[in-house]
């Protein structure tokens, strides 16, 4: 691809930027004001996504109890799905986001405070049930509050909201600990009966201190939450609403046994060669297998480059913000690669390009290079996630299409809960060298497997057209 190519897709990303842009006027209000409520507390996000796990290093806590906090808290969102998605559909999703941001906030505040293992656990697990009710809200929330003309535009650009809000986060959350670290009366004892609130030693001290300051900072997306309008179902009188809610459960219940019944028929009916080589079955297992190696290593990256590579806070935070700038840079180019060269040669080639940038950053010793690679390796891995969405529905016959995306996200939250702690463990024993290779060993599995199976049929419209 010559330097002319290179500028027009540029181009034409940057067009589509502002495009985006345009049709945020044209969005409905609700869509807008969650939009808005996702920007403002996005800086909050970058704050805690720099320090977190930093602020339990300071507290003398190593990697194998840090990832058990992250898996406490990854096992109570997993609890939470479905019993968070009844409410919804009963309370409306207004309610749902207005009471999950307020308890995550008091809970927030407690893991920050409380400092000792058990609340620390408790902490993180009830975090995780009230996160869960945000992440369950969000995609039926913009479809509902879209017509089928927005919601592409309206989708994209609440990714790249989210993104483009969070480097901002992740830039002053790096540079906050050092600077509040300078103010004397900020290091000073508390008073009396109140001094335990906050650590002793200046170094925790600075980032509980940054931590308490991104709560306060998402204090104001809370205003388009509450003006929103109300979404709750049209109540009932009780015995009526009763009725309808035992006839509705027993259709439910009965549509969704047919369902399982008719799969159970095929599955039993179908050569286990054939099952196995069908694209539902290899495109879970391709979840699975990049689950399971993001775990291993993806929550430890900001201990690696302060701990191991002597990085500040400051500077992880500003490599981290600038790998997720060029990752949303990237995102809106990997459409055009795709018309070029087919989505699954795109999905392929953009992962591979980013194995050897995973292993070098893993294996160096040397912060410069490092920080430079990490800027490129989450863009190359990333870039074409939404390619893959839109691919791994594709080949989805359209009426489980619902079960596949529950699928999907099932095995991948749940893959990278259990290793996300069994990396906590490998790193406390043999250093951070072993994850990384794990890692990339299982993102070229599924890279390979993807690859194997669905690049026989892969066309680009371009080369569809040169092939006629």
């Amino acid at each position: 691809m010559d330097a002319s190519q290179l500028h027009q897709q540029a181009s034409a990303a940057m067009s589509l930027l502002v495009n985006y842009i345009r049709e945020f006027g044209r969005f409905q209000r609700n869509a807008r004001l969650y939009l808005i409520s996702n920007a403002l507390s996005g800086i909050t996000v970058g704050i805690l996504l720099v320090l977190y796990n930093l602020y339990l290093a300071s507290l003398g806590y190593n990697t194998d109890f840090i990832g058990l906090v992250l898996f406490s808290g990854t096992l109570g969102a997993g609890l939470a799905i479905f019993p968070a998605g009844f409410c919804i559909d009963r309370c409306g999703g207004k309610l749902a986001q207005i009471w999950s941001n307020l308890a995550i906030g008091a809970i927030g505040m407690a893991q920050i405070l409380f400092r000792q293992p058990i609340p620390l656990l408790i902490s993180s697990f009830i975090a995780g049930i009230a996160a869960a009710f945000l992440l369950v809200v969000n995609a039926p929330y913009l479809t509902q509050n879209s017509s089928p003309t927005e919601r592409p535009h309206l989708f994209s650009f609440n990714i790249v909201v989210s993104l483009g809000i969070t480097v901002l986060g992740e830039v002053l959350g790096g540079s906050l600990p050092g600077w509040l670290r300078t103010i004397p009366w900020l290091m000073m004892p508390l008073p009396g009966p109140v001094h335990w609130l906050l650590a002793q030693p200046a170094a925790p001290r600075s980032f509980q201190l940054a931590l308490l300051f991104a709560g306060i900072l998402a204090i104001p997306s809370l205003i388009p939450v509450f003006m929103l309008s109300d979404d709750r179902p049209a109540r009932q009188s009780q015995p009526e609403q009763d009725g309808n809610l035992i006839i509705s459960t027993r259709q439910s219940w009965r549509k969704q046994l047919a369902q399982i019944t008719s799969w159970r028929k095929q599955i039993r009916h179908t050569p286990v060669r054939i099952w196995l080589n069908s694209p539902f079955f290899v495109l879970v297992l391709v979840q699975v297998l990049i689950g399971l190696g993001a775990g291993l290593f993806i929550p430890y990256f900001n201990l690696y480059f302060v701990e191991q590579l002597k990085a500040s806070p400051a500077l992880f935070g500003l490599i981290d913000g600038g790998a997720n700038a060029l990752n949303a840079l990237l995102t809106l180019l990997a459409p055009l690669v795709a018309m070029r060269i087919g989505k699954i040669n795109t999905i392929s080639v953009t992962r591979l390009l980013s194995i050897p940038l995973l292993l070098t950053i893993g294996l160096t010793s040397f912060l410069p290079l490092a920080a430079l690679l990490y800027l490129f390796r989450q863009g190359t891995m990333d870039m074409a996630m939404g390619i893959f969405q839109v691919y791994s529905m594709e080949e989805i016959p359209e009426q489980r299409r619902g079960l596949a995306n529950s699928t999907y996200q099932a095995v991948s939250q749940g893959t990278r809960a259990i290793t996300t702690p069994l990396g906590g463990l490998i790193i406390a024993h043999f250093s951070y060298a072993p994850v990384f290779i794990i890692g990339a060993v299982l993102y070229m599995l599924s890279t390979a497997m993807l690859w194997g199976r669905f690049s026989y049929a892969d066309k680009s419209p371009v080369r569809a057209r040169e092939t006629r």
